[in-house]
């Protein structure tokens, strides 16, 4: 599972532990259940306050963002996604892995993922699917039925596809992230700049957050899923050694 921040064990709904708890009647309760102390890891080499730095809206279902991560903008929502890396991973928390395979000789257009995954979709987006074949390939998502299953939810398109994706070859889906007709679509445009907790599960509700524009030197070890397709959609990044610098 790639969705930052939100373990199976840690609660059954992700979010909730999070909150305040309100009972009837005119008396609110506050739960307190202790405290994680966090530790955020150091983005900057330079001067954090001289960086140009932009409010985005991020979209729900990611998890906690963390910082320096490399974010896409959705092409269904406008909000910002994580962006898709080249090379497949089990880490990319932009994808949704297949749990049976899409075939274009199958009877139908469906497939099943991980029901916590599927709230990275909703019926209407517009999706890619590819593996480790390098295929990449558009659909539409037609509806998403998670009430049939506890544990999984079944993805269906609104048409056939044409491509064969396979859990062998580690299928999977992530939101379409650039206005493009054909290839990865998913174009880098941001660095996160601060954790973003944009829930999991059906009580996500995204989330509002900063990224880096230019004008900073950013510790590499510390930027998550920087490649050099990347580096070349953002257009003001080098490779520093140990750093990233963004002009």
């Amino acid at each position: 599972m790639a969705i930052p921040g939100y373990e199976y064990d840690r609660v059954a709904y992700p979010g909730l532990g999070r909150t305040s708890a309100g009972m009837g009647g005119n008396t609110p309760q506050q739960t307190f259940t202790g405290y994680t102390k966090a530790i955020y890891e150091q983005l900057f080499k330079s001067p954090r306050e001289v960086a140009l730095l932009l409010d985005k809206t991020f979209r729900a279902g990611y998890g906690a963002v963390p910082i320096g991560t490399v974010m896409a903008e959705d092409q269904n929502t406008g909000n910002l996604v994580p962006y898709t890396p080249d090379t497949i991973s089990k880490d990319d928390p932009s994808r949704v892995f297949l749990l049976t395979d899409l075939t274009a000789s199958g009877t139908s257009g469906e497939f099943d993922v991980e029901m916590i995954e599927s709230y990275k979709l909703d019926a209407g987006d517009s999706i890619v699917l590819t593996d480790t074949d390098g295929s990449y390939e558009g659909a539409t998502i037609d509806s998403i039925d998670r009430e049939s299953s506890d544990i999984k939810a079944t993805v269906t398109l609104d048409s056939a596809i044409s491509g064969d994706f396979t859990t062998a070859n580690s299928a999977n889906a992530f939101l379409k992230a650039e206005d493009a007709d054909s290839g990865k679509r998913s174009k880098a445009k941001y660095v996160v700049d601060t954790i973003a907790d944009t829930g999991a599960g059906e009580y996500a509700e995204g989330a509002l957050g900063s990224v880096v524009l230019s004008n900073a030197i950013l510790r590499k070890k510390v930027v998550k899923g920087m490649d050099d397709t990347a580096m070349t959609d953002l257009g003001n990044v080098y490779d520093e050694y140990s750093y990233y610098v963004m002009r």
